[in-house]
């Protein structure tokens, strides 16, 4: 059965599509099979996975037509292509993407969705393509797309965090959705917050990253929701990305490379932990 992690934050900036595309490469070097569903509007999630693929290649559907049931979901899925090299010929390895669309903005156009039968087909088409592992990437703040994916199609969400002082304000927030849709979904799990973008040198990073582990931490219930684990502010990691190639394939030795395969192996032993 796939693993299907949400990526969500209340608020733009934080690192939800660089940290997904650096995962899908960590993924993809340990031989998983990855598919990447972009449910927000803004599409740079899409654009990213997607920017080394041929126009004419290119899904001819999204994942808009998708939940309205206007187009199967292999249709609105393409196959990604990274470079293991500079001057490397883009291939595939194993990383797919369902591609986003504008019109999820408009949460009337998709409150007649039927969760259920979405989350059905998704399941098959998972289980058809042999997918390990779907990650998907969450706008920054729709309640219907919120109750979609909670409900019928993950079983759990991570969030990314950035160290400035809005970093908790939506957090609660998020929590009370993820509470409200275990409601119907009984296998959801929050596994927990990372900090992305994070500078090491800095006093305010930091401090709110102590705070952040002392906050998250229930010792009655025996529970930490604080993954330890700091995605470096590095200028390799935003290089990686725009030449297409995840930080795995692009400096594998580098200490944001390590940073994503420590994420990737946190989110793997608190599933299996769940």
């Amino acid at each position: 059965m796939a693993n299907k992690l949400a990526f969500i934050n209340s608020k733009g900036g934080c690192g939800k599509t660089t940290s997904i595309f650096h995962i899908c490469g960590v993924l993809s070097k340990l031989d998983k099979k990855v598919l990447v569903i972009d449910l927000d509007k803004q599409r740079n999630t899409s654009a990213t996975m997607m920017m080394n693929v041929p126009k004419e290649n290119l899904p001819g559907k999204t994942v808009f037509d998708f939940l309205k049931g206007a187009a199967p979901a292999g249709q609105a899925t393409g196959m990604a292509l990274f470079r293991n090299r500079g001057n490397a010929v883009p291939k595939y390895y194993g990383v797919d993407c369902m591609v986003a669309d504008v019109r999820l903005e408009s949460e009337s156009g998709l409150r007649k969705t039927d969760g259920v039968k979405i989350g059905e087909e998704l399941d098959r088409f998972i289980a058809e393509r042999g997918y390990d592992w779907v990650l998907v990437d969450m706008p920054p703040s729709s309640t219907v797309l919120n109750q979609i994916c909670f409900s019928y199609i993950v079983n759990y969400v991570v969030i990314p965090f950035t160290c400035d002082m809005f970093s908790l304000d939506g957090y609660d927030d998020i929590i009370e959705k993820i509470k409200i849709s275990q409601g119907v979904n009984k296998n959801l799990n929050n596994l927990g917050v990372f900090l992305a973008r994070y500078m090491e040198s800095c006093a305010l990073d930091r401090y709110i990253k102590l705070q952040l582990s002392q906050r998250l931490c229930d010792k009655n219930l025996n529970k930490n929701d604080f993954m330890d684990i700091q995605v470096p502010l590095a200028v390799d990691i935003r290089e990686s990305v725009f030449y297409g190639r995840p930080i795995s394939y692009y400096k594998a030795a580098s200490k944001s490379c390590k940073a994503y395969e420590n994420l990737v192996s946190e989110i793997i032993s608190r599933i299996q932990n769940v």
